[in-house]
């Protein structure tokens, strides 16, 4: 039996591997479809002229010239912007757009910006709340009739589109199943490369006699101590006897809490395993895997010591 055969046999991952390329195709693929749905195609944009009381229109606007903002509302910040005919209009700008607007701006006459020619502006109509056209009237200091007269009942909001929704959507998606790609990926590598690591150089003779005991013993077993490999179903671990060089055991914490000791061995190739006994916590049952590992490797490091690590690092050291 060859490397291959042995691995697709112990390791029960095709899920797990499937899963994180398809995952990740699909993360590109809604990211890609997120972004491209970020900003309204600007060919479907209307002049604002026609459309400055048409509600959730998608408009633009050619400003020739801007003031800083008027009044800030929840998260939004709102500025006054002029066309070449004179017209008055209040917008929602976001900050990257208006630092944009600010190196664009030719000169400026204290809290009045110009254009040299004009700056076009996409978004869409929305209807003023109250408490804004409040806070419009304290800052020009003008009556509910001059702003209806100057600004209307509407404004113009740069920072949303008709496809934005749907954008966040399509991001979304995208965060999630990237998330899943993450967590099959982990599951897929974290199983695959220590067999890899540990197993590249068996030959075919010892993959055969693994896959006999594999199939000779009871498929609810899934610690299986050989004659001459440790095998763990569960994990996909595959361990010569001879390659462990030191075992120990160890105390297994789950939010805080102490879940139980297990046996946690490390071998020859730098990789390091935990072997859970059938019975939580059962001395006996640990004993006897350390005493069986003893039995076939009577060199093999036993205890978690200073010394023991040391020795370990320095036979394992590349």
């Amino acid at each position: 039996m060859d490397f291959k055969t042995m691995k697709k046999k112990l390791i029960k991952n095709g899920f797990s591997k499937g899963a994180s390329f398809v995952l990740a195709a699909a993360t590109v693929f809604f990211l890609i479809m997120g972004f491209s749905n970020l900003w309204g195609n600007s060919d479907e944009a209307e002049n604002l002229i026609g459309h400055k009381s048409t509600a959730n229109a998608y408009v633009y606007l050619d400003a020739v010239a801007f003031e800083e903002w008027v009044c800030k509302y929840g998260d939004d910040t709102y500025y006054t912007l002029y066309d070449n005919s004179g017209n008055i209009y209040l917008a929602v700008i976001s900050n990257g757009t208006m630092n944009s607007m600010n190196r664009k701006a030719a000169g400026s006459e204290d809290y009045y910006h110009y254009f040299d020619g004009s700056y076009r502006l996409y978004g869409l109509v929305k209807m003023t709340s109250t408490s804004v056209i409040s806070l419009v009237e304290q800052a020009y200091g003008i009556s509910k009739s001059e702003y209806s007269k100057y600004f209307g009942s509407y404004y113009l909001d740069t920072t949303d589109s008709p496809t934005a929704n749907t954008a966040w959507m399509w991001l979304t998606f995208a965060i999630f199943s990237g998330l899943f790609a993450l967590i099959f990926g982990v599951i897929w590598i974290s199983s695959e490369r220590p067999f890899i690591k540990e197993n590249s150089d068996y030959t075919e003779e010892e993959f055969a006699r693994a896959a006999q005991l594999l199939d000779e013993t009871d498929k609810k077993q899934k610690l299986i101590f050989g004659e001459e490999f440790i095998i763990n179903r569960n994990s996909g671990m595959l361990v010569r006897y001879k390659d462990i060089l030191w075992v120990h055991l160890v105390d297994v914490y789950y939010n805080g809490a102490s879940v139980g000791l297990m046996l946690r061995i490390h071998t020859s190739k730098r990789n390091s395993y935990k072997l859970s006994p059938a019975v939580k916590n059962s001395d006996q049952e640990l004993a006897d895997m350390i005493n069986k590992i003893i039995e076939k490797n009577p060199d093999v490091l036993v205890g978690h010591t200073p010394e023991n690590k040391q020795t370990y690092d320095s036979l394992t050291k590349s």
